[in-house]
C-alpha cells in the first residue's frame, strides 16, 4: 500500500492490478482495503488513482470488500478533489449507496 502513495510506483501498482492473475489481484485489493490504510489512501493524490483502478478491476467479492471499507469515508470523499472520482465510481456500481447517503444528509 505504501507504493500506491508514490508518484511512479503508484503507476506500477495500477498496472499490476490490471495485469495480475486473480490471486495476486485479490491480495493487492485486500491490502489496499485494509481498515488501517484505506483512509490515507483515499485522500492521497496518487493512491486515489490506484483505488479507482481497483474499483474497476475487482471481481464481485473483492469489490464488495473494497466498497465496504470505503463506505464509512464516503461523506468525506465528497469534499476532496480525489475523493469525488472514487465516490462517482462507487455510486455507478452501487447506486443505492447514493440514495441512502443523500437522504441521510437531508436530515440535518
Amino acid at each position: 500500500a505504501d507504493l500506491a502513495t508514490q508518484k511512479f510506483s503508484s503507476n506500477v501498482v495500477e498496472k499490476c492490478l490490471q495485469l495480475a492473475d486473480a490471486d495476486v489481484r485479490a491480495s493487492l485489493i485486500a491490502e489496499l482495503s485494509s481498515p488501517d490504510r484505506i483512509s490515507r489512501l483515499l485522500q492521497d493524490p496518487y493512491a486515489n488513482y490506484v483505488i479507482q483502478r481497483a474499483l474497476t478491476v475487482a471481481q464481485p467479492p473483492q469489490l464488495n470488500h473494497l466498497v465496504d471499507s470505503i463506505r464509512p469515508h464516503l461523506a468525506l470523499l465528497r469534499n476532496t478533489p480525489y475523493g469525488k472520482r472514487i465516490q462517482s465510481k462507487i455510486l455507478k456500481k452501487f447506486p443505492s449507496l447514493g440514495v441512502s447517503d443523500r437522504s441521510a444528509s437531508l436530515h440535518y
